[in-house]
């Protein structure tokens, strides 16, 4: 559920912003020429605003997308995608960059019913994005393209990508409220690459350009971290917590404990790096599989 929360930041804001297309900007340029120069003939008007209107693309894709985007509002994601897919098969070039957007974000937001159906929608969300971003999308929707993707890489847990994305996406975006969030994504993708100082100036600066920001207490936390550790899980049972104990150790690792609103938390000893940290989770997996990589 959280990651649904943090990934709806994303979303467009603004309904007219994804409406907008690169032609719809020269439509607006030319149009605004034309009346600083005060041209007065009329058939020439007429023809330049016909022929800027044939370039805007396929009435019938903007329609189908705005009928996406609706279906998307009201939570009918199997509608959105159908509409999306619409436009893809139209082939129409101007659109297919946004259509792309839509299908991948569609998937991201649907309903899963297991784990399995959640990693096989980021695939798919993911190659719409990618997809979206081969079609020479305008800048405002690059950066969500961008940001998109970065995210569903941060959940694959694939970091050298969302790092990768998510910073593409922090330079393009000119919406302030989830640069925030990427930046978050950044910190904590980078500290788990094992770049810890790029991702202490990270999180710094999401502390001082963003100091209202509900991500600032977690960047807070990660500052100056350089290890990773397992959390198997928080016990009252003296059973349960040897019983944990005892796979940390069986794992390879020291068993430690600390004690938090009168539940025993059972962990396994720092570790330099996320990829050592990943291999106890495995190895953990088997007996507890809900057992979770910290910070």
């Amino acid at each position: 559920m959280r990651r649904k929360n943090e990934n709806s930041k994303f979303e467009t804001r603004n309904s007219n912003q994804i409406r907008m297309t690169r032609v719809e900007t020269v439509i607006r340029f030319i149009i605004r020429v034309l009346n600083l120069i005060r041209i007065s003939n009329f058939e020439f008007r007429i023809f330049s605003l016909l022929l800027l209107a044939a370039c805007t693309g396929n009435a019938q894709s903007r329609q189908q997308l705005d009928a996406g985007k609706h279906a998307l509002d009201a939570g009918q994601y199997g509608q959105a995608i159908r509409d999306a897919d619409a436009v893809l098969g139209s082939n129409d070039s101007p659109a297919l960059a946004e259509a792309h957007y839509l299908r991948g974000y569609a998937i991201e937001q649907r309903p899963k019913a297991d784990n399995a159906a959640a990693a096989r929608d980021l695939a798919m969300a993911r190659d719409s994005y990618a997809r979206g971003l081969s079609c020479d999308p305008r800048p405002i929707l690059a950066a969500r393209l961008h940001a998109q993707l970065g995210n569903v890489c941060y959940y694959q847990e694939d970091y050298s990508a969302a790092v990768r994305e998510l910073e593409i996406a922090y330079a393009q975006s000119q919406d302030p409220q989830p640069k925030d969030l990427i930046l978050y994504h950044i910190g904590i993708g980078q500290q788990r690459l094992g770049r810890f100082e790029d991702a202490d100036r990270s999180f710094l600066l999401l502390q001082q350009d963003y100091p209202k920001s509900a991500y600032c207490a977690g960047a807070r936390a990660h500052q100056g971290i350089r290890g990773f550790y397992v959390q198997v899980g928080a016990y009252s049972q003296v059973s349960d917590i040897d019983k944990a104990a005892g796979a940390v150790a069986a794992a390879g690792s020291v068993p430690l404990k600390t004690t938090d609103k009168g539940l025993t938390i059972v962990r396994t000893a720092d570790v330099p790096s996320f990829g050592q940290a990943e291999q106890l989770r495995s190895r953990l997996a088997g007996q507890y599989p809900d057992a979770r990589i910290m910070p």
